[in-house]
């Protein structure tokens, strides 16, 4: 059995890279022989992100570890028979007998730092000394693996609170007698009283009971020591803990940002240390991950077989950046479940919202509209324009959504925000157009990443029988044949002025819809499949 792990750390985000990811985790699974473990250090839920992705991960498995540092990727990465790292802006090193690198594109690793950032940055030695002493110090990262349902589990493993959601699965491999869990319900919540139901035991329960907490009270709960035996038998791996509890939905965080969790309790890892040791623990929970995590050159390119990009796009500025040659993998698209039916007069673009690195130029496609409909309001008779994509709750998003919704009162334009997969099929087979403006009015010499890397909306359009009229730069260019299968675009006047063509005179460019439908073939989940399968057999046979 060949064991392979697919590193994601933004696999709750559910966006285009992890598509990528897990379409390849689903991909790897399905084969015999191949055993696929999806990891990520940040709590998601694989069926919640199996069904936005539109993917089955049934056979994959979820681990969730936190980041500490280099030392403890070691000690996961080292099981594996090939590691495939799919994180963006990742610096993580690989042990494994067998590694690749994705790279979505060789954006610098400061690209989103602040001065505060840059500041900290001097106090980089001195994080790195506190994590590697914690390393040494304890073995909890060894000997905690929390399946599920920990959010900021790192904190966790730091001696630190963590929240738990309506089930969190734990295995300490630890003595049962060594072992102790805090509880708490703490004052901030809304709920008079928590009850927790500690379930000891998987294949068979071997002790379970409810802890009631009152708002503000916290319990250390222990297991009963005569269960030690027991437990060794039944689960001799470790101490399977899962915990169930009632929970509820913040709604608003305390920076005013939409939080959609579910939370409970609050739980903390009570187990007897040493005085100095919790300490150094907790000195190292409140040291900013990135101090530990941030390269200072491109070494750990070195612990990667091959690197592997998502376009001729990403390949040539890998090469001018990193001096490294890379191979070729374009994004899965499902091409088969986008279908062209009849056309209502839509103009739609799908991307993330927000407002930093290659965003999707949402507020300018809005005053663009809103241009053409005052330029030519007889012909955009009737048209409407749909901006759809996935928002998370962070502030600048939320405040870059609203100021488009500001300008678009009163006009025919509707913010379609985290709509579901067949959602988004709908509105592509019902759209005439599709714009996508990645990077407009961005030097591409200084700012090749705010480019998009590839276009997997722009894919999904053609097979949807929708026109795509794009940008002319990054990943694009290799999708779009300008006049062909679809327009590119070098500024916004050029947008409009296709636009207007292809709304002016729609029935002689239905041979453009017809080419795209057929071209979107090139991209699809059966060939990205072969094409992954070639990579990894020529891998593990040294080629």
């Amino acid at each position: 059995m060949i064991r392979i792990a697919i590193y994601d750390r933004y696999l709750s985000t559910a966006g285009g890279g992890e598509r990528y990811s897990c379409k390849a985790a689903q991909v790897l699974a399905d084969r015999d022989g191949f055993s696929v473990d999806m990891l990520t250090d940040i709590h998601a839920d694989k069926d919640e992100v199996s069904k936005k992705l539109n993917l089955d991960l049934s056979k994959v498995n979820l681990r969730v570890f936190p980041l500490i540092s280099d030392d403890f990727a070691e000690e996961i990465t080292r099981q594996y028979d090939v590691f495939i790292n799919c994180t963006y802006l990742s610096a993580l090193s690989s042990y494994a007998k067998k590694s690749i690198y994705l790279c979505y594109f060789p954006t610098p690793f400061d690209v989103d730092f602040k001065f505060i950032h840059r500041f900290l940055l001097l106090f980089r030695p001195a994080a790195i000394m506190l994590f590697k002493i914690a390393s040494k110090m304890t073995s909890d990262f060894k000997e905690v693996n929390i399946l599920e349902g920990l959010y900021e589990s790192k904190r966790f493993l730091l001696r630190r609170g963590s929240w738990a959601g309506k089930k969190a699965r734990i295995i300490f491999k630890k003595d049962i007698g060594d072992f102790a869990l805090g509880l708490k319900n703490p004052s901030s919540s809304p709920l008079d009283k928590v009850d927790v139901r500690v379930v000891l035991g998987w294949a068979d329960i071997v002790h379970e009971e409810t802890i009631t907490l009152k708002k503000g009270e916290k319990r250390i709960y222990r297991p009963p020591a005569s269960l030690a035996a027991k437990m060794r038998e039944k689960d001799p791996g470790g101490l399977n803990l899962t915990l169930y509890s009632d929970t509820f939905v913040p709604k608003m965080n305390n920076s005013g940002i939409e939080d959609s969790r579910e939370l409970g309790f609050v739980v903390y890892d009570e187990s007897n240390e040493a005085r100095l040791k919790k300490l150094v623990l907790k000195a190292v929970g409140y040291v900013p991950l990135f101090l530990s995590s941030y390269p200072l050159n491109l070494r750990f390119l070195n612990t990667y077989e091959k690197i592997v990009s998502i376009s001729e796009y990403s390949s040539g500025w890998i090469k001018r950046y990193w001096k490294r040659s890379s191979e070729i993998l374009f994004p899965p698209v499902d091409i088969k479940s986008f279908k062209c039916t009849s056309k209502e007069n839509i103009i739609v673009s799908v991307g993330r919202f927000f407002p930093e690195h290659h965003n999707k130029k949402q507020l300018e496609l809005a005053e663009v509209f809103i241009d053409l409909l005052k330029t030519d309001p007889a012909l955009m008779k009737g048209y409407r324009l749909c901006l759809a994509g996935g928002l998370s709750d962070k502030k600048s998003h939320i405040e870059y959504v609203n100021k488009i919704r500001k300008i678009s009162e009163g006009y025919p334009i509707e913010i379609l925000t985290n709509i579901g997969f067949s959602d988004l099929v709908s509105l592509f087979s019902k759209s005439k157009i599709f714009w996508h403006a990645s990077g407009a009015g961005v030097s591409p010499g200084k700012h090749p990443e705010k480019f998009e890397h590839f276009g997997i909306t722009t894919v999904e359009a053609m097979a949807s029988g929708t026109i795509p009229i794009v940008i002319n730069k990054g990943g694009q260019v290799e999708i779009i044949e300008d006049g062909k299968n679809g327009f590119l675009f070098e500024d916004f006047e050029e947008l409009k002025k296709k636009t207007l063509e292809v709304i002016a005179d729609e029935d002689s460019f239905e041979h453009i819809r017809q080419k795209a439908m057929d071209d979107s073939h090139k991209f699809s989940n059966e060939n990205f499949g072969s094409n992954l399968f070639k990579i990894i057999e020529d891998l593990i046979d040294g080629n």
